[in-house]
């Protein structure tokens, strides 16, 4: 039998312009869920039901009244921007950005209990991305919400969409001669 993990299907990749019709699309489907009750009393999920935009979806279980987060289910495409899979690690281990900026959304999520919704640019191993990051509570009680669907699209930015990053010493070659000499210079001397 083949698992879940070895079927995921390859991540579509997004333009720019896909990056808010994804976002309005999933709080759609959500809220329709919602109104509905389809999901019962576990609050989990079924990523299946979001279609091509599965491999940008994640289910997070929020642990210590959302002191911290571990992630019960991970769509494929996010391994780009989050360092590989993290099925079943908690969200204090991602890298940054990403572990900073979605914080601050599963927080905000899990403490109101109403979704959460932020633009923002990265620049990760030489590419500069456009990311929407969207936080829907799925379940919770009186006090807060106990699980999580977070969805984040990214897609190159348009400005750097064919350029990597300069790092290093490129960065450093690129520069005026007088910006070189003025980092050159001990302060205080």
């Amino acid at each position: 039998m083949i698992s879940h993990d070895q079927c995921r299907s390859a991540p579509r990749r997004l333009r720019r312009g896909d990056l808010g019709a994804a976002l309005r699309w999933v709080a759609a489907k959500w809220l329709d869920g919602f109104g509905r009750g389809a999901d019962g009393a576990s609050g989990s999920v079924e990523l299946a039901q979001f279609g091509v935009l599965e491999p940008y979806l994640a289910e997070a279980i929020v642990l210590e009244r959302g002191a911290d987060f571990m992630f019960a289910r991970w769509g494929a495409a996010l391994d780009a921007l989050c360092g590989g899979d993290r099925s079943g690690h908690r969200l204090s281990a991602l890298p940054q950005p990403s572990r900073g900026q979605l914080r601050r959304l599963c927080v905000r999520a899990a403490a109101e209990q109403l979704p959460q919704a932020r633009h923002a640019t990265w620049a990760l191993d030489g590419r500069i991305w456009q990311c929407a990051m969207l936080v829907l509570p799925t379940a919770g009680d009186e006090l807060s919400a106990t699980r999580l669907l977070v969805a984040l699209f990214f897609a190159p930015h348009p400005m750097f969409a064919a350029q990597p990053v300069p790092r290093g010493e490129m960065l450093l070659s690129r520069r005026s001669p007088h910006a070189r000499r003025a980092s050159a210079v001990p302060p205080n001397s």
